[in-house]
């Protein structure tokens, strides 16, 4: 019966994944997770390391009207002034005082991040597109200029093509330069200067921020050069964080009630040489749930069927039903994930039998059960249970 259904998952169409409506995210002890799967139990989510777990507990939040996004995190800095001031932490000073404003304003605001975190681009984007806000901003500080200016160098980077967030780098950026406007250092700036794109030589947008979310509106700001000692003494005091908390909000306020069209517009730019940071290389998370037990019930006939099934295997009964869920998300993968349907329910395991076998998983292997148990429309302890007779089946034909 098992393999008779992973030969047609084999063989069939790869079939188009169908369009989803937000899921939003669950916020758990301060932590951001994208909903990709529900489930009547729990939901599917992804860490701040991309990977897919089955998180038990947390808010559900299913849209708001901004989302920030404290630059970098973890062992990624970002730039790093001369006084020991670390982009990281001072991107997320700024959110946090800009979230404070938007609320005050009557907005809701949802942070990727509250905390030092190691995140990739790809989990922050995806935190973006579940809960659809009207406005996405990357907040950082920037590194690298050496050119004396008369004022402040800040950059705004927009979706290339996309007139509101254009706008919306146009605003940012008043915003910003007025903001600055009311102290003097010996600025740097660059070239780009201003609102503008930034592109890959096919002409997509170099940021994965920006490209990976093409339906949300977002823009990344650049404030300052921390690479400039007297900006990044200046950026140091709380009270001017405090200010570029405030036109970052006013900017949005702005975009979201007014026509107004901003400025400061420079034209888009190919530039591929990009840090090498956001893919969350190395990413470690902690363990969010813990491993989860699942049972599943076999007849006498069963159980002696998977013991020597182990025993030819050179493995326990536990790997067995394990490996076997692995082997069946395998080729449900091959085969380009199609809806299957729900089994007929004669081919549904029965796990109600009186010998009882358990097995622990972890929460990224509690996804992989979740995934192949949503496949077929069963249960995760028929899924297990239906791994465990794949794997006797396998086992049998070895020998």
């Amino acid at each position: 019966m098992v393999v008779l259904l992973l030969a047609a998952m084999a063989s069939g169409p790869v079939a188009a994944e169908p369009p989803h409506a937000p899921l939003g995210v669950v916020l758990k002890d301060g932590v951001v997770f994208p909903v990709i799967r529900d489930h009547p139990v729990a939901p599917v989510v992804t860490t701040p390391c991309t990977t897919e777990i089955v998180l038990e507990g947390g808010t559900r939040i299913l849209h708001v009207d901004v989302v920030l996004d404290p630059g970098h995190g973890g062992p990624e800095t970002g730039s790093v002034g001369s006084n020991g001031l670390v982009e990281r932490d001072l991107n997320l000073s700024v959110a946090l005082l800009a979230e404070r404003e938007l609320v005050d304003l009557g907005y809701s605001v949802l942070l990727t991040r509250r905390t030092d975190l190691h995140m990739s681009i790809r989990q922050r984007a995806a935190i973006a597109r579940a809960v659809t806000p009207r406005v996405f901003l990357s907040i950082h500080h920037n590194g690298g200029a050496v050119r004396p200016s008369d004022d402040a160098g800040t950059e705004a980077f927009h979706q290339a093509g996309n007139a509101d967030s254009r706008r919306l780098a146009g605003i940012l950026y008043e915003e910003l330069q007025a903001a600055f406007a009311g102290y003097w250092v010996p600025w740097v700036d660059t070239v780009h200067q201003g609102a503008s794109s930034r592109l890959r030589a096919s002409g997509a947008d170099a940021y994965g921020v920006l490209r990976l979310a093409p339906e949300v509106t977002s823009v990344i700001t650049e404030a300052l050069y921390l690479s400039n000692p007297p900006e990044a003494e200046l950026m140091a005091d709380p009270t001017v964080q405090a200010v570029e908390g405030r036109a970052l909000a006013t900017g949005i306020d702005r975009f979201l009630t007014t026509d107004d069209p901003g400025s400061g517009f420079r034209p888009a730019f190919v530039d591929e040489a990009m840090t090498g940071t956001g893919t969350g290389w190395g990413c470690v998370d902690p363990d969010y749930s813990g491993p989860s037990d699942v049972s599943a019930g076999y007849t006498a006939d069963e159980h002696s069927a998977i013991l020597a099934a182990a025993t030819r295997l050179g493995r326990s009964p536990d790997w067995l039903q394990r490996f076997g869920v692995h082997a069946m998300d395998f080729f449900h993968d091959l085969s380009g994930r199609p809806d299957l349907g729900p089994l007929p329910e004669s081919s549904v395991p029965d796990v109600t039998g009186p010998v009882v076998l358990m097995s622990s998983w972890t929460t990224e292997e509690r996804a992989v059960l979740r995934r192949v148990a949503a496949a077929y429309g069963i249960t995760d302890a028929e899924a297990q249970k239906l791994g465990a007779i794949l794997m006797v089946f396998l086992a049998k034909l070895m020998g």
